[in-house]
Formats: C-alpha cells, sequence, structure tokens
C-alpha cells in the first residue's frame, strides 16, 4: 500500500494519513434511491474523464455528527455528484456511516486524518486526490449549506460563473434564533435568523467568502481555508470580479443574487459553548472560548428571517417535509 501511495502522482507530498479503499457503491440500490431526490441523483458513469461537467464537495468534519445526514443530503439534492469527508476523529469513527451511505447508492468517501492539522491540508488532500476526477470541487464545512437563487442545480450555476480558477461565495451568518440547547431538528429548520446587510446588523465576519475550485486550474496547498489557490484564472465572484485580500479570504463586494453560503456557525449557545470549549478545532485550539465571546454568542440571535434553505432542502429532498409536524422546545 505504501509503495502505491508514493507512485500516486496526485497524492499531496509527505502525507501521513492512511488511504483505505472503500466498499463499491450499490448501484441497485442508487437506482431506487433517485426517486427520494427531486431532480434524481447524477450518472455515476458522468466523469469529467468522457466531457461530463461532474462537480464535488469536500468537507472536514470532527464531531460534528448531529447534522450531518442532512448537510449531505441537501448538497446531493443540489446536484453534487460525489461527496469528501476528512475525518479527523482519533479511530475513523465515520467508516461505518460511510460503509452503509454507499451500500445504500450514495457516492460518498471518507478519508481518516486524525491529529491536529490545519483544515488547509485538509482541502489539499481532496483537490490533490480527486482532480482528475471531477470537474469542479466545492470547499465548505459541514455548517455551510449552498443557498442557489437563480439556478437549482450547482452544475448549472458553475457553467456560467466559473470558466476557470476559483469561484468566491459570500457568507449570511445564522444565529441561535433564540434556542438554548441542541433538539434532533435538521438545522436549516431550527436557525433561521441571520445577519444583515446594513451595518448595525452585519456580523464581524460578513465579508468571509468559501471557494468552488475548477480542478484543473488548482494551484497547490492553499494559504487560507477560505480560498483556494489556483495557477490560472485567481479568484472571482459571481459577479466576474470581487475585491479581495491577498489571500482571497475576504471580498469587499460580497454579491449574494446568485449563491450564497447559509453559516450555521453558533447554532444554539449550548452547542457552541461545547465545540468551541470543549470539542477544539482541528487545529486543537478551543476557538472563541473566553467569556467576552460566549457572551456575545448568546446575544447573537439573528435579524434577518432567513428560511430559504429549509425551503430549498424540502423541495429537492421531499422526506425532509416530515421535520414541519415537529415543535421545537428546546
Amino acid at each position: 500500500q505504501q509503495q502505491q501511495q508514493q507512485q500516486s502522482n496526485n497524492r499531496p507530498s509527505g502525507v501521513v494519513y492512511e488511504y483505505i479503499e472503500p466498499p463499491p457503491i450499490n448501484h441497485t440500490a442508487r437506482a431506487q434511491l433517485s426517486s427520494k431526490f427531486r431532480f434524481g441523483l447524477p450518472d455515476l458513469s458522468h466523469t469529467n474523464t468522457n466531457n461530463n461537467n461532474t462537480t464535488a464537495l469536500c468537507g472536514i468534519v470532527k464531531d460534528a455528527e448531529a447534522y450531518l445526514d442532512e448537510w449531505v443530503d441537501y448538497h446531493f439534492g443540489l446536484g453534487f455528484h460525489s461527496i469528501y469527508l476528512i475525518d479527523n476523529s482519533d479511530k475513523h469513527e465515520l467508516k461505518s456511516w460511510q460503509d452503509k451511505r454507499r451500500n445504500a447508492g450514495y457516492s460518498v468517501r471518507v478519508l481518516p486524518k486524525p491529529g491536529t492539522h490545519r483544515q488547509m491540508y485538509g482541502y489539499h488532500m481532496c483537490a490533490a486526490e480527486f482532480k482528475n476526477d471531477h470537474t469542479f470541487m466545492a470547499f465548505f464545512d459541514v455548517d455551510e449549506f449552498l443557498v442557489l437563487k437563480k439556478h437549482i442545480r450547482v452544475d448549472d450555476m458553475l457553467a456560467d460563473h466559473l470558466t476557470e480558477g476559483s469561484l468566491a461565495i459570500s457568507w449570511f451568518i445564522f444565529g441561535s434564533g433564540g434556542t438554548s440547547t441542541y433538539a434532533p431538528l435538521p438545522a436549516t429548520k431550527r436557525f433561521l435568523y441571520r445577519d444583515g446587510g446594513w451595518k448595525n446588523t452585519r456580523h464581524s465576519h460578513w465579508k468571509n467568502v468559501k471557494s468552488i475550485l475548477k480542478l484543473e486550474d488548482y494551484g497547490n496547498y492553499p494559504q487560507s481555508p477560505h480560498s483556494m489557490k489556483t495557477k490560472r484564472g485567481g479568484w472571482k465572484d459571481t459577479n466576474g470580479g470581487g475585491t479581495f485580500d491577498k489571500i482571497g479570504s475576504v471580498n469587499e463586494d460580497r454579491p449574494t443574487d446568485v449563491a450564497v453560503i447559509h453559516h450555521y456557525k453558533y447554532l444554539s449557545p449550548k452547542e457552541f459553548h461545547w465545540k468551541s470549549c470543549v470539542r477544539k478545532t482541528v487545529d486543537d485550539k478551543l476557538k472563541g472560548c473566553r467569556r467576552d465571546k460566549q457572551e456575545a454568542v448568546d446575544s447573537f440571535k439573528g435579524d434577518v428571517f432567513d428560511d430559504s434553505a429549509w425551503r430549498m432542502l424540502k423541495k429537492n429532498v421531499p422526506k425532509y417535509v416530515m421535520y414541519d409536524e415537529f415543535e421545537d422546545f428546546m
């Protein structure tokens, strides 16, 4: 296996993680599964090796299983071809989840990467390993949901707005919405209030972006988890321009009329305290775990009602409609 790793031209140099071949996808189950999605699921034989554009999604997971299935279903509902997850748990906890998902017909792949590593390394793993398998790859965390405003499928949006380089998508940041602790409901249903566009309601990170990359233009190890380094095309927003900082992590122009990311940064105050002060980040840091930060979280409920992600999830993956029958008492 080590010899195979050394022979791969795609894999990052100096890797310390183990490539574990996943079980095959159950194509019989996949054929039946497609009926559960508004637009079905992409044909897995359609890869960019036979001149078909496909879009993949890469994310890093560290003790964030509560909303993982929702995140995966949501983005398959937008037409993503495959989803790759970097598993930052100590014992490859998501292997069983991966195997069950693949047996059910889903194109998911989990790469174990325990230990303390920068988020950029995980994104580099995805881009380097799978750059020949897809046309585009999005790099989102599992609390970030892509919302399309003028298209119904991600491939259609990218055909219009990403010809080369990297596409920067801006954030809307959602607050606690008056919740106090976890409830077994979708995040897109529970948290419906976000920051606004005017100065006194903007979140301090309102300029931040995340990226979708044309993989043939990948320019090696990124400088920021918010942007991907490119060897051609640079960074652009959906207007074809953008006013970026030197590493591409923020865009002053911030268009949101074509696509935007709903960033469920806080969830409920108790959940945010746990992920900030107990779980730690993939860099092994207690990010945001200070009294003043926690008080800010408790008070940030959001100002603008926005249920567009929840409506999109119900439309594209109709089984989620059942959650409208449940009240939220938490």
